[in-house]
C-alpha cells in the first residue's frame, strides 16, 4: 500500500512538472493605493495579509504556464470592494459594507517571459467589476478579497484564450468561453 502511494505521488509530480510558470509580485507604495483600509484588523497585518493572498492569486496563475516562464506584476493600486463604515455592533469598531457604488478596482503592470527570458507578453491593466454585486458568487476559498480575486481570474482566462498567454487550461477555458 505504501510503495502504491509513492509511485502515485511520483506519477502526480511528473506529470504537473510540464506545468511549473513562476510568479514574481511586487507592489507599488501601498500608503498610496485607493483603499486598502483594515475595517476592524490592525493595519499592518491587514496589509501583510493583502499582499499575501494577491501574491498567492498571480502564483496560481503562474503555475498554470509552462515550465521556465515568468509572469512578473507590478501592483500599482487596490480599491477594495465596499467601503469602511463604523460598526454596528460592539465586536468591531469599523467593518466594510459592500454597495453597487464601491466596486473592486485593481492596477498593476505584468510581463510575461518564456525560458529565454524573452518578453512575449507585456502590459498595463486597470480591471474594474462595476456588477461585482449581480455575480452569482463561489468564493475560492484561497483569498478574503472573493472580488478582487474574481476579476483576476477573469482576466488571466481571457489572456489564456485570447492566446496572449500559454497555459495548461487553455483547451478547458476555450469551452467554456
Amino acid at each position: 500500500m505504501k510503495k502504491l502511494l509513492l509511485a502515485v505521488l511520483a506519477l502526480s509530480l511528473t506529470s504537473t512538472a510540464v506545468f511549473a510558470g513562476e510568479a514574481k509580485v511586487s507592489f507599488a507604495k501601498l500608503d498610496n493605493f485607493t483603499d486598502i483600509k483594515a475595517g476592524h484588523e490592525q493595519k499592518e497585518r491587514f496589509r501583510e495579509r493583502l499582499t499575501e493572498e494577491f501574491t498567492s492569486v498571480f502564483a496560481g496563475f503562474a503555475a498554470k504556464l509552462p515550465e521556465g516562464y515568468r509572469l512578473e506584476i507590478n501592483v500599482t493600486d487596490i480599491d477594495l470592494a465596499g467601503d469602511i463604515r463604523p460598526g454596528m455592533t460592539i465586536h468591531y469598531d469599523q467593518i466594510r459594507w459592500m454597495k453597487e457604488i464601491d466596486w473592486p478596482r485593481i492596477q498593476f503592470t505584468y510581463a510575461l517571459k518564456n525560458a529565454q527570458q524573452e518578453v512575449v507578453a507585456s502590459g498595463k491593466e486597470e480591471l474594474r467589476d462595476m456588477d461585482y454585486l449581480r455575480r452569482v458568487r463561489i468564493p475560492s476559498g484561497k483569498t478574503s478579497f472573493e472580488f478582487e480575486e474574481k476579476m483576476l481570474q477573469d482576466w488571466f482566462k481571457h489572456q489564456v484564450v485570447s492566446g496572449a498567454f500559454p497555459s495548461q487550461d487553455a483547451k478547458t477555458l476555450t469551452a467554456t468561453k
